[in-house]
């Protein structure tokens, strides 16, 4: 006897539990599978289950979108249905064309009319779940990377993932945290009042990949007390909890002094804590932590451990030149 597996969705009212609508939202056939590219559904077919599913949920959500109104906001006139509005909206593995119900005012004069959409409703037509990966694999990979994950995770090209929408994304999201960074923190999100602190400060330069165009350079720190500097064996050290910040803007060092001074105040920084900072010796990482100063009651400045070796091994390397 051959059998299949329906999956099917059900419109159920909750106080009577009567079945209000049914749909079959897929079948498959039962065979025993030859192999173990046949166990179970794959990538393509998950991801085809989820969209169908999908888009019954939003059939129904969409009856609701837009609840009736009372009369029209302009005149006071009863209003009628005018049809439906579509408007797209992307989730995490798939996209959908929701309808949604538009309405007009019956006054002849009155002209007024509503067109719905899921931005006008939402502000975005576009999942908080998929804008997370977005910034995610914008802030881990190069724009066109994260459009190479993003069409594997799904099995097929979206055109909102594209590098372009990613970029987009990130940067929206970038500027909301960069204009939060620029806040002192609350008190709420700071830590008692340390006797001292640590900032390690360095910068890099990071390349770009459009032609005829330098690399830009970023600058970091990073900001934590003596006590959650913790032993793991006997040449290893780990922070244990820190305040990071990092900066890329050509600003004359404003932002990354701003960043450093707000990730100090986050550790516990007052007018009583000693600052010790390490940096190399570039002479704007010194002016970075140069901020410092007037927020701490000490700082002292030390050229870290590694760039010392350099110096020494520079003139080492001079004394035992040949001559020429």
């Amino acid at each position: 006897m051959d059998y299949e597996l329906r999956i099917i969705v059900e419109k159920v009212a909750i106080s009577s539990q009567e079945v209000i609508k049914r749909d079959t939202i897929t079948s498959y056939a039962l065979q025993c599978p030859t192999s173990i590219v046949e166990l179970g559904l794959r990538h393509v077919e998950q991801i085809a289950l989820l969209e169908k599913v999908q888009n019954v949920i939003l059939a129904e959500q969409s009856r609701l979108l837009v609840p009736g109104m009372p009369g029209c906001p302009t005149c006071g006139n009863t209003l009628k249905k005018n049809g439906y509005k579509t408007s797209n909206f992307h989730a995490v593995f798939s996209d959908h064309t929701v309808r949604i119900q538009k309405h007009h005012c019956r006054h002849p004069d009155c002209g007024w009319h509503s067109t719905p959409t899921i931005t006008s409703l939402f502000g975005t037509n576009i999942h908080p779940d998929l804008a997370t990966l977005h910034c995610e694999q914008g802030a881990l990979y190069s724009y066109r990377e994260a459009k190479k994950n993003l069409k594997t995770w799904n099995s097929h090209s979206r055109r909102v993932n594209n590098h372009t929408r990613v970029k987009r994304m990130t940067d929206k999201v970038g500027a909301v945290l960069a204009e939060h960074n620029h806040l002192a923190p609350a008190a709420e999100v700071c830590a008692a009042p340390a006797q001292d602190l640590l900032i390690q400060a360095d910068g890099g330069h990071i390349p770009i990949q459009e032609k005829d165009k330098r690399s830009f350079e970023a600058l970091s720190a990073i900001v934590y007390r003596p006590e959650h500097l913790q032993e793991v064996d006997r040449h290893h050290r780990q922070i244990m909890e820190k305040t990071c910040v990092v900066s890329a803007l050509d600003d004359q060092l404003h932002t990354i002094k701003t960043y450093v001074v707000n990730a100090a105040k986050k550790q516990g920084l007052s007018q009583e804590t000693q600052v010790t900072a390490l940096a190399d010796g570039a002479k704007n990482c010194w002016s970075v932590l140069s901020a410092i100063q007037p927020e701490c009651a000490t700082l002292e400045c030390i050229l870290d451990w590694f760039h010392i070796a350099q110096k020494f091994q520079n003139v080492k390397n001079a004394l035992v030149s040949p001559p020429r």
